[in-house]
Order: structure tokens, then sequence, then C-alpha cells
């Protein structure tokens, strides 16, 4: 089961007094959120806990788009627990080193970059998968829910 954990936290977000001014979504899911004059790329992914990470992927027409932060939202059993607020381009910057895959069977192609969130050494680090596989340290961006509104209201009060 996915659970659209996006919308959860923003569902929490709004009720705890966050301007949410605009949800784009695609295929139902919301891709990209506008909060106050800022736009986030949005991510809604499951903790995995056999080998105790999240896992998802981004397209990479993705890659020349433009923002501000990246948003993901993620949860285990029916419970949002994670957030990473990650600057756009310290984001993207990390994707890009990677290489993409077709992650469907040929003749079909949908081509994704895929990274991991791990939590390793009392650290959260970002994982590209392909290429060199560089690591991006996410630990100063990742907020329980509760933090991660406090953290939006005080950004959109300075």
């Amino acid at each position: 089961m996915q659970f659209r954990w996006v919308d959860e936290f923003c569902n929490f977000a709004e009720s705890n007094g966050v301007s949410i001014k605009s949800k784009i979504r695609v295929r139902g899911w919301i891709e990209t959120l506008l909060i106050d004059k800022e736009r986030y790329f949005t991510k809604s992914i499951s903790y995995n806990q056999d080998p105790q990470l999240y896992f998802s992927g981004v397209d990479p027409a993705k890659l020349h788009d433009t923002g501000n932060s990246v948003l993901i939202c993620g949860g285990k059993d029916k419970e949002l627990r994670d957030i990473f607020i990650i600057p756009w381009n310290f984001f993207f910057d990390t994707l890009r080193k990677g290489e993409p895959l077709n992650t469907y069977r040929p003749p079909k192609e949908y081509w994704q970059y895929k990274f991991k969130l791990k939590y390793r050494g009392q650290l959260w680090k970002m994982y590209v998968q392909g290429g060199e596989t560089p690591i991006l340290e996410v630990n100063d961006w990742r907020f329980a829910p509760k933090e991660a509104v406090a953290f939006l209201l005080k950004k959109s009060k300075s």
C-alpha cells in the first residue's frame, strides 16, 4: 500500500498555520507546492524496515526545473515520521551525479534517477544509484513533523 505522506504532512502543516498557496498534482500525487513564495518539489516515501532506508526515484526532466527546496515526507506503519526539507540545488546536484536507470522492462522505457535516504551511524545520508554513488549528509534537513512545521513558519516570517 502506498501512502500519500505529502498530503498528510500538508494537512498537518495547514492545520498548524502554514499557508500553502498551491498544490500541483501529477497522477493524483502532490508533485509541487508553493509555500509563501517558495517552490517545493515533493516526494512521498515509505520507510523500508529490512534495509532500513527510504528509496525513491525522480524523473530526469526534473533536473532542468528550478525551485527552492525539496520536501520529502516519509512514514512507516501508517505514521508520518520523517520530513526532509533539502535545498533544491544540494538535492539535484547530488542526484545529477548518479545515472538514470530504465525502471521498466524493454521494450517499455521509464527513466529515473534513484536515491536512498539511510540512517547510518547517527546520520541521515543520501545515496544515488549508478556512477560513483556520491553521498550527501541530510541530517541538518531532517525534521519530525512538528519541527518541520515550526521551521516553515519561522521561514515565512523572515
